[in-house]
């Protein structure tokens, strides 16, 4: 821990000591530590001001990035969109270039960014976070690029049916959940009447590490739990859960690409429904929800149906993820499988898509009490 708070005080000492590039109201501090005398250095700290003055005003292009990486990651910078804004004001994590990084690449530069801002009240900086992303020197011209590509260059790539597993060299391949993976993907492709979608999964030791090959040297959520992963644009599974099998959230890149437009909340409580999630499977966490509400009489389902609420009964249930999942459940046995797949579609505000299958805030509790009650459904 003392190693960390060193690493953070030095980058805030740098902060200080900087020197700044203004442009109107856009401020990028530059590090002692790079050697701006050098004219490739010149020419990146040239365009990163650019990008990073311009990059939230749009998502999907912009003149200072690689092309490509649209294409393949729909949002490739979407990690540090917007990351200036805090409660403090739209722009308060101000961007330091801390260091310009050689790589084995002569044409390839890393460039480590630090997001920190300063608290006029408590007189104190504040790091949001360190993010590195890729310059590339292309005839003379500076496009920047996702890391990712970099950081996992030497990771071991399998491929097996729809999958392209990219795996840590920090851990060993899981052939059993590879094949449980695969017979997880026929389940899903079955409910849905679709074919298998092309995904790219990078397999973590943590998500510590899974934050990194992102292009994280530090973020608060890297150490925030133990395992973790997400669905991400561009057909991307992030698993930082030791394993080759995360059925959660494959579930989410085929609703994603099915039902663009999704509900949060709902399709939170069909991935829950279809896998589960975290170790373990629908059933596990549909008996856990039992003895969540027997010591819970008067919790009101209404309430919580935000897919980002952070409830968790004994550490692993989401209880927002499963009053979802009985939604899910309730109206594929009640209305059919067609009518479950309408509901999914709506791109209505949620309690206006529910009553489309008979729920509304005043029988949600019943129905879902009476729903529990009933035996478990088999897939």
């Amino acid at each position: 821990m003392n190693k960390i708070l060193l690493f953070f005080l030095t980058f805030l000492t740098l902060a200080c000591n900087g020197q700044e590039i203004k442009q109107d109201k856009f401020i990028l501090t530059i590090s002692p530590i790079v050697n701006q005398n050098d004219q490739s250095n010149q020419k990146i700290i040239e365009a990163l001001a650019g990008f990073l003055k311009t990059k939230n005003s749009s998502l999907i292009e912009n003149l200072f990035w690689v092309q490509s990486d649209f294409q393949k990651f729909i949002y490739p910078y979407l990690d540090i969109h917007n990351i200036e804004n805090s409660k403090y004001g739209k722009d308060f994590y101000r961007p330091t270039l801390v260091d310009i990084i050689p790589t084995e690449n002569l044409n390839q530069k890393i460039v480590k960014i630090a997001f920190i801002g300063h608290n006029p009240e408590t007189k104190e900086n504040q790091l949001k976070s360190i993010y590195n992303l890729v310059a590339n020197i292309q005839n003379d011209k500076i496009l920047f690029s996702r890391y990712l590509n970099l950081a996992t260059k030497d990771w071991k790539i399998i491929n097996r049916g729809s999958l392209t597993y990219k795996v840590s060299p920090n851990k060993a391949i899981n052939e059993v959940e590879i094949a449980e993976q695969q017979k997880d993907i026929n389940k899903i492709c079955k409910f849905f009447s679709c074919s298998p979608i092309s995904i790219t999964y990078y397999s973590c030791i943590d998500p510590k590490e899974l934050f990194e090959i992102k292009g994280f040297d530090y973020h608060p959520m890297m150490y925030a739990d133990k395992t973790g992963g997400l669905a991400d644009y561009g057909n991307i599974i992030f698993s930082g859960n030791n394993s080759e099998i995360y059925s959660h959230e494959i579930v989410h890149i085929y609703t994603n690409n099915i039902f663009p437009k999704i509900n949060k909340f709902l399709d939170e409580g069909l991935a829950m429904f279809l896998a589960g999630s975290g170790k373990y499977n629908y059933q596990w966490h549909r008996n856990k929800f039992k003895k969540f509400l027997y010591e819970n009489k008067t919790f009101n389902f209404t309430e919580h149906t935000d897919a980002y609420e952070r409830i968790y009964f004994e550490n692993e249930t989401s209880i927002p993820y499963m009053i979802s999942a009985l939604i899910i459940e309730r109206t594929l046995q009640t209305n059919g499988n067609d009518k479950l797949l309408k509901m999914l579609k709506s791109e209505k505000e949620l309690w206006k898509t529910l009553e489309t299958v008979g729920l509304t805030k005043s029988n949600l509790n019943k129905e879902l009490h009476k729903q529990l009650e009933k035996p478990f459904p088999i897939m």
